[in-house]
């Protein structure tokens, strides 16, 4: 290193060392004149010390060592730190769940409770505090639920959409369980579950990086509201049959009243027609079309039906939910109408938008089995159409792993109507040969028997 050099260093290493020096002094008179830390200069620079400790030890899991320090800025200067609250928590329950004396746990316990209760005082943010305090005190004193449950509803209320997952759930066990305690009513567990599944579609729907949580909590909720005893189908119009008829151009409204319904399975009752019909015509949807085609399919109008799926075909971008419509278009033209090319055509479309899905081919197949009566001049001619119809169930599994049993039970039904060997070698035919099926299915094949 050149002498031009050594001394470039040695002016940066001062320079440096010169730098960090105010930094902490700077630090020092910060702390000195900071009354977070205590009331005087002496005061304030334990609590600093004693800061440090706590978080050093904290670092490397070290909670017995750090109890100490923590015990200290705890009592003398609860405003310093954030910190405080943060490691006070984790000390609190390892120490709560090593106690082996249920007297001293008990103490330690409502040490938790006020951890959580300072840190709303000096630093707020009530909503989530509130919430985790609600889950440890369910956590440790099962026989609290009521208070529980008063922690976690004022938690969701102030947080809204920023409420975590866990208060969430937890919102509505609590809920439910003293709905079967008698302690709520049927129309509080359904006026929670609603709040609880806004919040939680809001959060899939921004597409943040909780989205994946909020689907899994989501459905989560779902089951446990549909297993509560509380949201039957009387429950859920007897409640929102009011509120509609007071605010029937609701838009909000109607889509909580439409959505729920779904949910629970209770469409056919003339809220849901009325609140489907209000909802597309004030905001036409893909998913306001399909509610109206689930209410006329359970009203067996199945023009009507399909007129709405056709609807929501036009209108729906996600190719998923487009394809389940194509798929239940293709269900009654095969089921009601008996159009098989144009159920083919559909369900095409519905395995197109996803490939993944096994459920359009065995549609097709059982098109195809369905037609062995009305396709060919003769016997065998008949029996052709289910080697079209096997291959369409073979290729269901292959598509969709979840269909292999289903796929396997068809495959071994028809095949004991594919040609025996003496029938296929009569009119020309043998083993592993191509072969076209006729009628309208028009498609390639290959011959196989059965053995007789």
């Amino acid at each position: 290193m050149s002498l031009i050099m050594k001394r470039v260093y040695l002016i940066t290493s001062m320079l440096l060392i010169f730098s960090q020096v105010n930094l902490t002094a700077q630090a020092d008179l910060n702390i000195h004149l900071d009354p977070k830390y205590g009331p005087d200069s002496l005061s304030r620079m334990e609590c600093a010390n004693n800061l440090s400790t706590m978080s050093e030890f904290m670092k490397i899991n070290l909670y017995d060592y750090a109890l100490a320090s923590w015990r200290s800025v705890f009592d003398k200067c609860p405003a310093s730190s954030r910190n405080i609250y943060l490691y006070g928590v984790r000390i609190y329950r390892e120490l709560i769940d090593k106690e082996k004396d249920p007297t001293l746990q008990q103490g330690l316990i409502d040490t938790l409770m006020l951890i959580y209760d300072r840190r709303i005082e000096n630093f707020g943010q009530e909503g989530m505090v509130l919430g985790r305090k609600g889950l440890d005190l369910l956590k440790y004193r099962q026989n609290e639920i009521e208070q529980a449950h008063a922690y976690l509803e004022r938690s969701v209320t102030l947080s809204k959409n920023n409420s975590e997952e866990a208060v969430l759930i937890t919102y509505i066990q609590t809920t439910v369980i003293m709905f079967k305690t008698g302690k709520l009513t049927p129309q509080k567990v359904i006026d929670n579950y609603l709040v609880i599944s806004d919040i939680l579609d809001a959060k899939i729907k921004s597409g943040g990086t909780d989205k994946d949580q909020a689907t899994v909590a989501l459905a989560n909720a779902d089951l446990i509201f549909s297993e509560s005893g509380a949201g039957s189908c009387d429950d859920l119009i007897n409640i929102f049959t009011p509120r509609f008829k007071q605010n029937p151009d609701d838009l909000d409204l109607l889509k909580k009243i439409t959505s729920t319904l779904v949910k629970r399975k209770c469409e056919d009752c003339d809220l849901f027609a009325q609140t489907s019909e209000n909802l597309y015509n004030l905001e036409p949807s893909s998913e306001a079309a399909n509610n109206l085609s689930i209410l006329f399919i359970k009203r067996e109008e199945y023009n009507k039906a399909t007129e709405y799926l056709n609807k929501g075909i036009e209108l729906e971008e996600d190719p998923e939910v487009k394809a389940s419509y194509f798929y239940q278009l293709a269900l009654i033209e095969f089921t009601k109408f008996e159009q098989y090319p144009k159920a083919r055509t559909d369900a095409l479309k519905a395995a197109e938008l996803k490939p993944n899905w096994g459920d359009p081919y065995i549609l097709i197949g059982n098109l195809y089995a369905s037609s062995g009566k009305s396709c060919g001049e003769n016997d065998f001619e008949k029996s052709t159409v289910f080697w079209a119809a096997v291959d369409k169930y073979i290729k269901a599994k292959s598509v969709d792993e979840s269909k292999t049993a289903e796929a396997n039970e068809l495959i071994n039904r028809y095949t004991q109507y594919f040609p025996n060997v003496e029938d296929a070698f009569f009119y020309g035919f043998q083993e592993g040969q191509d072969y076209t099926v006729g009628c309208w299915i028009n498609e390639k094949t290959t011959v196989r028997t059965r053995s007789n």
